[in-house]
């Protein structure tokens, strides 16, 4: 009887720490820092939410934010816009996204389109090994990671997408030779015919305008969707002329959003986000070639059209 008590008390016990360790870790706060040979990378977690930032310029900003309790809600403004592809390329079979972050917008993403396969390619394995022990990330067959470079890994794949998503940054910069109109031309030869390009730019300085008249100039059709948090703007652009993107943006409808979706983004938001692009706006930034892309330059000097 003894013996039979004591291993219930045992139990007990143990049953008792397993649940204050799991609801000290759902409270739990820390913040740790790592340096790559690519980045300067700070994990935050504060409760269920995790914060993956990383440091330029003696700046901080966020890469990725994921909630652990809810992995498929979009915490950081400009991953809800990345989604606007539906609205041009609804239900696509297969993408690519080059940088990983947090893994927010794959988890988004396999939610959202289950019969999908979706590759990343990062540069920074410390990223993708990161992005696994803190934030939740779990790839598989339709969640696919190569640690790579993206331009490289683009000129050696024979794969054809329906979404590429351009998403590269580390902190504040993006790496000039993901920048320019022969990288673009590269991804529309990888395009299916009704594929789509989703690129993440910053607004503010000149190398916003150089973004747009780069990307114009590598496709035929081009639509700009403002954060309105942020100084973030979602680029899309494709090969086809028709249907045009005004026609289709214009046509959509609330249900064209996929389910899993809905709460992050509305229709309504990406029309509300769409900003003008004249002719006269696509000319004024300098054109960026494998040649001459001082990306960072461009980047410091500030945009006399601000942000729209």
């Amino acid at each position: 009887m003894v013996h039979y008590l004591s291993k219930a008390l045992i139990l007990t016990a143990a049953v008792a720490a397993a649940f204050w360790c799991c609801h000290l870790d759902a409270q739990s706060t820390f913040s740790e820092s790592f340096e790559t040979p690519y980045n300067h990378i700070t994990v935050e977690k504060i409760g269920r939410t995790v914060e993956m930032s990383s440091r330029w310029r003696s700046a901080v900003y966020r890469e990725s934010a994921v909630s652990l309790s809810d992995p498929t809600f979009l915490l950081v403004p400009y991953t809800r816009l990345v989604f606007s592809g539906v609205v041009f390329r609804p239900s696509p079979g297969a993408a690519l996204m080059i940088g990983l972050g947090g893994g927010a917008i794959n988890d988004a993403f396999c939610a959202a389109f289950p019969k999908a396969v979706l590759t990343t390619v990062e540069l920074d394995p410390k990223v993708v090994d990161l992005a696994k022990e803190f934030m939740a990330f779990r790839s598989s067959d339709r969640n696919q990671i190569a640690v790579d470079d993206g331009r490289i890994f683009l000129k050696h794949t024979k794969a054809s997408y329906d979404w590429i998503i351009l998403d590269a940054f580390r902190g504040g910069y993006v790496p000039p030779h993901l920048k320019t109109v022969e990288f673009y031309r590269q991804i529309g030869q990888r395009l299916t015919p009704n594929g789509i390009m989703i690129a993440n730019l910053h607004t503010g300085t000149k190398l916003f305008e150089c973004d747009l008249r780069t990307i114009s100039e590598a496709f035929s059709q081009l639509a700009v969707f403002k954060v309105k948090e942020t100084d973030n703007a979602i680029a899309v652009a494709a090969n086809f002329r028709e249907p045009s993107f005004a026609a289709m943006l214009n046509a959509s409808k609330e249900d064209g959003i996929p389910g899993p979706l809905r709460r992050n983004l509305k229709i309504g938001d990406i029309k509300s986000a769409l900003t003008p692009l004249s002719p006269e706006r696509l000319r004024l930034g300098t054109l960026l070639t494998d040649d001459f892309a001082p990306t960072e330059f461009y980047d410091v000097v500030k945009s006399q059209n601000g942000a729209e």
